[in-house]
């Protein structure tokens, strides 16, 4: 999509607005530098304030906005939030025009993000959370964290949670405007937080609702086309899925939801005999579906699919052999506390779907999670993936960026060592560009040593060159989730 003037830097700079941080109820412990990423946000957000260039220049022709959500409210008080998935969403946006780059950061003021505020605790139930008995759950919406990720949609930024609506945000000043309701008799149907885009401008999305999954099909316009139903034999956790040109992959791993009550967590269970499953649905008749095993995996983040001529599907992820990422919930990351856990981390994968027979795997080697591809490429054959990998002692997260090259199998990577916490990288094609490669990789970190958030881009024809250019604020804002490039 492209952007007029004052989306991609309307707002204005200021030098001085909301950057520092809120009264911290930990003033009396001395926090580890990683703790940045989960210190509360100030109520009020971030900005717009002008980033500066640290290191290298600006690439010429990058401009746009980069858009990220992700949890940052853990405190009230002396009160810290039970796990990292169920703080208050905050989305931050980073315009870069003419080798400037201005960020903001806004609260995503949520019927649960009003009332806790209001009281100055926390209320609502969650997936690791309890919740207090007074507060009244109507509807999903009512305890909608609108933490996870973004999408832009008929020019509208819509913040996205798993299990509730999106909540449509102004572009440009991250004000809210309330739940996007698609259809009149959709309102409050979950809207994943894992949306596929073509590279025509369609999006398709799931609602995960048991084991009754919704099917969004939405126009480049950000109008809904249809909506169907599936059922996918059980109430799996269902945070992503994929696609090719063609089809939907829906997959079903063997951790399964049996009671259905906060904390939502501890209603899992995790059954491995069952192996995953695969359900592939035809796009043009959502009828026409089949049926696939695959071995036990669990996952939270795809890469994406493709359909070969034979009906073979091939797809990445980044699985773990257990459910791990959702134990603990970061309670301790929380509270300034960090042990390196002797639990396997998730491994860059290949899973291949013959058109009959089980699904195999090919496993990289390369920990690492938060997989992306080039959207030009998004359900078609490609070559690359790009992920946050690496991590060194001490540091709780990813401490580099590596491009995964499947015909070579060899990843090109630059590691920042214990200095950075990596997040998701996005593909951003140069323009005029058609060659996969000739992209740059867009994405945020927090630099340990100097206390404070960076934009970081790489030339994706050498990442292991290190970054072409680094914005840095003046201050840090907390780890999120997912982005995207508008």
């Amino acid at each position: 999509m492209n952007l007029s003037r004052r989306l991609v830097l309307g707002g204005g700079l200021a030098s001085g607005a909301m950057l520092a941080l809120s009264p911290s109820a930990f003033a009396e412990k001395k926090m580890p530098a990683w703790h940045a990423g989960y210190a509360t946000a100030p109520a009020n957000g971030f900005g717009p304030a002008p980033m500066k260039l640290v290191s290298g220049k600006a690439p010429a022709g990058l401009s746009g906005a980069l858009y990220r959500n992700g949890p940052a409210q853990f405190h009230y008080g002396d009160a810290f939030a039970s796990h990292w998935f169920d703080g208050d969403g905050m989305v931050h946006r980073v315009a870069i025009q003419d080798g400037k780059a201005v960020h903001t950061g806004r609260f995503v003021q949520t019927n649960k993000r009003r009332q806790e505020q209001a009281a100055q605790k926390f209320l609502a139930p969650g997936f690791g959370t309890n919740g207090d008995p007074s507060f009244a759950v109507m509807g999903p919406d009512d305890v909608n964290a609108a933490n996870t990720s973004v999408l832009m949609s008929g020019g509208e930024m819509l913040a996205l949670w798993e299990a509730g609506s999106a909540f449509r945000l102004d572009p440009v000043t991250l004000e809210t405007r309330g739940p996007k309701t698609w259809r009149a008799d959709l309102k409050g149907m979950p809207f994943l937080a894992h949306p596929k885009r073509e590279p025509n401008g369609r999006v398709w999305n799931l609602g995960v609702s048991g084991r009754r999954v919704g099917i969004y099909r939405i126009s480049p316009a950000g109008e809904l086309e249809d909506f169907g139903m599936v059922d996918v034999g059980a109430a799996s956790y269902i945070h992503d899925w994929t696609m090719t040109d063609r089809k939907l992959v829906i997959l079903v791993q063997p951790w399964i939801n049996t009671a259905s009550r906060p904390p939502f967590i501890n209603s899992f269970e995790w059954r491995p005999q069952e192996g995953m499953k695969l359900l592939i649905i035809d796009k043009d008749d959502l009828k026409k579906t089949r049926w696939a095993q695959a071995p036990a995996r669990s996952f939270y983040h795809t890469g994406a699919a493709w359909e070969e001529s034979d009906g073979t599907i091939r797809l990445d992820a980044a699985f773990y052999p257990a459910p791990v990422l959702g134990q603990g919930g970061g309670a301790d990351l929380i509270r300034g506390e960090y042990e390196r856990s002797d639990l396997p981390p998730a491994t860059l994968t290949q899973l291949t779907i013959p058109l009959r027979g089980d699904a195999k795997l090919f496993e990289t080697g390369l920990p690492g999670e938060f997989p992306q591809v080039d959207p030009r490429r998004h359900g078609l054959p490609r070559q690359f993936t790009v992920l946050s990998a690496g991590g060194a002692e001490g540091v709780p997260g990813g401490t580099a960026v590596a491009l995964y090259d499947w015909k070579s199998d060899t990843a090109d990577t630059f590691d920042f060592g214990s200095s950075h916490i990596v997040e998701e990288h996005l593909f951003v094609p140069k323009p005029g560009s058609t060659n996969e490669r000739d992209a740059w990789l867009i994405g945020t970190a927090i630099n340990l040593k100097a206390g404070h958030s960076e934009v970081l881009v790489f030339d994706a024809m050498r990442v292991s060159a290190g970054p072409l250019a680094i914005w840095q604020a003046d201050y840090s804002w907390p780890l999120g989730f997912h982005g995207t490039w508008a």
